[in-house]
């Protein structure tokens, strides 16, 4: 005997209809049978108002949530629940009527597709519409002419794997689709293109820093403006590089950006991003990896090793240089006035040997220096500029010349001194070594002799066989007048009259020079009258041009010459 319990009806949820087999399913609530009086469901549909009510299926399984049945068209069915029975064994319970759901969802567009930076993989991302039926969402692409199925999603963005979408190929065509619980599907939406990256770098872009981006429009929504960013993987660091805004009224299809900002030697990604009107919505391109590797010389390098005078008529310059490409070139300038002046162009790397036969080289010191162009026509580096030795003399006795500050420059620091060399027959011999720029010849050489001045690198720097020259200069240094050492001193002079002979009291000796002996006239008084060179001697005239009298004067002598000092007296007669 049954204890009836049944308490109320059937909720029926959701009416699904495939519509291909035309299979019914109903998902339900079934009611709760606190006295055990249930016995059955009958479920009963109908096509349309305007047909009867049928029994489609009868279920005996009380707590049952999804009823399925095989309807006979694919209408828009009109379906029902009786739930038998009440706890009084007779009553039944009718639920709620159903329609079978046959309205899809309604069309929407994604937010955006784009390529995410860290994967470099297409995604895509959407809201969720503002509908109470929606399951999920099937992506789509466009794909020979039509429409293919990528997938089935519940959730509200997604990532492609690159068999899906290739982010570094062009029209990537994205599509989606929502669909409810009963599995209708939407219509699909536009197509949705993500922005996509192409590089051109110029041929010589260390040359012209110039790299142009070039992307296609994102397609889906209105692009506001673009924003340019590159990374820089060598130093981790990122750089907004700019903005092109969009032309609205006439939409080019494509839009150039140029870089010129980079640096070389470093590796770059570039990519851009999409703003869409209105909003804050974007899409990024793919990035594109650019390697501006270009192998230079570090520091460039152009340099002269020295300038040596040949002759007077001739100066050689050596030195060395370095290409850092195919167009690379040195020139090497002699300063002429307050300008330079090319003398040769060497297109030819390395070590480099020239002559200058412009020059007056035992009359002026002249300058040079070196100037490389880099491949890209400009020039970077410059040598210290180098002044040849000019050698001269200012004295008798005494040799000077200029400095060669070349090798003092910092790309040389060459330490050296100065060596005078003398030549004896058709061999140069050194004779002093001094850090100054002038010498004094010794009293000891006579005669003319030859001079010029050398310098070789004492640090190593250069070959101890690679030696800088001066001009050669000729000196008269007299005659050894020691060979002639004889003192003549008069003992008359005449100061009046008519005799043109013996009117100055003075000594000759050929081994004494100016300035290196003295006489003093003494009077009878013992009053010292007069003092002068002993070479240049005494005229018997006082200062204010009268003649002293006539009579006899007492001289001293004094000379110092040739490494030994004398002294004599004695007097002499002054005639009238």
């Amino acid at each position: 005997m049954n204890t009836y319990g049944v308490t109320g009806p059937a909720i029926l949820r959701r009416a699904c209809q495939d519509r291909i087999t035309a299979e019914l399913t109903l998902a339900l609530t079934p009611p709760t049978d606190a006295c055990g009086s249930f016995v059955y469901h009958k479920l009963y549909g109908r096509e349309d108002a305007a047909s009867s009510w049928r029994l489609l299926k009868q279920i005996s399984t009380l707590n049952t949530s999804t009823i399925t049945v095989i309807l006979s068209s694919k209408k828009k069915w009109e379906v029902y629940l009786v739930t038998s029975f009440a706890c009084n064994g007779k009553d039944t319970f009718s639920s709620n009527h159903l329609f079978i759901d046959d309205v899809a969802p309604k069309q929407f567009e994604p937010d955006s597709v784009s390529i995410d930076f860290g994967t470099q993989r297409v995604i895509a991302g959407w809201t969720r519409p503002n509908e109470p039926d929606i399951l999920g969402y099937s992506l789509f692409k466009f794909q020979g002419g039509g429409n293919a199925l990528l997938v089935d999603t519940f959730s509200t963005k997604y990532t492609f794997n690159k068999s899906q979408f290739d982010p570094t190929i062009a029209n990537n065509q994205f599509a989606i689709a929502a669909f409810d619980s009963c599995l209708n599907g939407g219509l699909i939406s536009n197509y949705h293109t993500p922005i996509k990256l192409d590089i051109q770098i110029d041929a010589k872009f260390w040359c012209s820093k110039k790299t142009v981006l070039l992307w296609r429009i994102y397609q889906g929504w209105l692009v506001s403006q673009y924003d340019i960013f590159r990374f820089d993987i060598t130093t981790n660091t990122w750089s907004f590089l700019g903005f092109t805004a969009t032309d609205l009224t006439n939409n080019p299809g494509t839009y150039q950006f140029q870089d010129s900002t980079y640096t070389l030697n470093h590796s770059c990604l570039y990519f851009v991003r999409a703003h869409k009107v209105g909003s804050l919505i974007t899409s990024t391109s793919n990035a594109t990896p650019v390697n501006y590797a270009h192998s230079t010389q570090t520091p460039p390098l152009s340099i002269i090793n020295g300038v040596s005078v040949f002759s007077d008529k001739q100066l050689n310059i050596n030195g060395l240089w370095q290409k850092d490409g195919s167009s690379s070139s040195m020139q090497i300038q002699k300063k002429v006035g307050a300008s330079w002046q090319t003398i040769q162009i060497s297109t030819m790397n390395g070590a480099f040997n020239i002559s200058d036969n412009s020059v007056s080289a035992g009359n002026k010191s002249y300058s040079f220096r070196t100037l490389r162009k880099n491949d890209c026509g400009y020039i970077d580096d410059s040598c210290c500029l180098h002044h040849s030795m000019l050698l001269g003399s200012s004295m008798p006795r005494d040799l000077k010349w200029n400095s060669y500050f070349g090798w003092s420059c910092p790309f040389i620091k060459s330490t050296f001194d100065y060596t005078v060399e003398i030549k004896e027959g058709s061999t140069w011999k050194q004779h002093q070594v001094t850090s100054d720029t002038f010498y004094v010849i010794p009293n000891n050489f006579y005669g003319k002799q030859l001079f010029r001045i050398s310098i070789f690198s004492k640090n190593g720097i250069f070959s101890p066989n690679y030696i800088l020259y001066s001009n050669e200069i000729q000196m008269d240094l007299g005659v050894d007048t020691s060979r002639f050492d004889t003192l003549l001193i008069p003992t008359a002079i005449t100061s009046k009259g008519e005799i043109r002979e013996n009117k100055i009291f003075k000594i000759s000796n050929p081994a004494i020079s100016l300035g290196q002996s003295t006489l003093t006239i003494i009077n009878r008084w013992g009053e010292i009258i007069a003092k002068v060179d002993a070479l240049v001697g005494w005229d018997g005239i006082d200062p204010s041009g009268n003649h002293y009298p006539g009579g006899v004067y007492v001289y001293l002598f004094d000379a110092s010459y040739n490494n030994k000092r004398i002294s004599k007296s004695g007097t002499f007669l002054m005639l009238d």
